[in-house]
């Protein structure tokens, strides 16, 4: 049975590519989808690993070989081509504008963040810097809301305005880099029990979460990553004042 949870990784992995393929081909809404379901392998992998007691080493390293592609180069490839799209409009015929490549730090940091959790021995009940799943959704979220948002939805207009901006959309992959391997404690969804005192920020974060969803509907798909990057840096500030 230890075959399962691998096999799962490796299909995340796969799809990973498939996600930078449709990207270059212009697909970023199907994309964004694929990134969306790796996300969902990722987790289902470990709870493979879990429910059959067959964690191992090679899984690990799979594993994050798989979220190295799908979480971290996939989402690059949707920056670039925000990138490219906005210097494209203003270079010369013929030219290819270097900075766009910029947007494959995000990867260069995603490896960074995970060979840092590779090598680190003991087990925390929080992240510390934003999980590469997460930063994926949150790139992802972004060609998705624009393909499936009506465009006078208030979210629609401003991702249209950020991705039209060559700047605004070089300054958002660099943040998400730096996130990546920022000294902020992220807290987990995870929950070993239901009480309040334990689980309050989980709480307070699915509340908020579902009234995002009330307000924006699928639009608000950014909104919950942004919401939990807020969450986790108050809660931070909070924990060490």
């Amino acid at each position: 049975m230890k075959w399962i949870p691998n096999s799962i990784t490796l299909i995340n992995l796969f799809l990973g590519c498939v996600a930078m393929a449709l990207v270059f081909e212009g697909l970023l809404a199907a994309a964004s989808v694929m990134i969306g379901v790796c996300a969902l392998l990722d987790y289902l992998d470990g709870a493979a690993a879990r429910w059959l007691g067959v964690r191992s080493s090679l899984g690990r390293q799979l594993d994050s070989l798989a979220d190295l592609v799908s979480f971290g180069v996939a989402p690059a490839t949707i920056v670039y081509h925000y990138l490219r799209d906005t210097t494209q409009a203003v270079s010369p015929e013929g030219t290819l504008s270097p900075w766009p490549l910029l947007a494959f730090l995000i990867a260069v940091f995603s490896a960074l963040r995970l060979a840092i959790f590779n090598t680190r021995e003991q087990k925390e009940t929080h992240f510390t810097g934003l999980p590469t799943p997460a930063n994926a959704l949150l790139i992802a979220s972004i060609p998705f809301v624009l393909a499936f948002v009506a465009p006078d939805n208030a979210v629609h207009q401003a991702l249209d305005a950020l991705t039209a901006s060559f700047r605004l959309t070089l300054a958002f992959g660099i943040v998400c880099s730096l996130l990546l391997t920022a000294p902020v404690k992220m807290f987990s969804l995870k929950a070993k029990s239901l009480k309040w005192n334990q689980n309050r920020i989980r709480y307070v974060f699915l509340a908020g979460c579902l009234l995002l969803l009330i307000i924006f509907g699928l639009a608000a798909l950014p909104l919950f990553l942004i919401f939990y990057i807020i969450l986790s840096v108050a809660d931070h500030i909070w924990s060490i004042s």
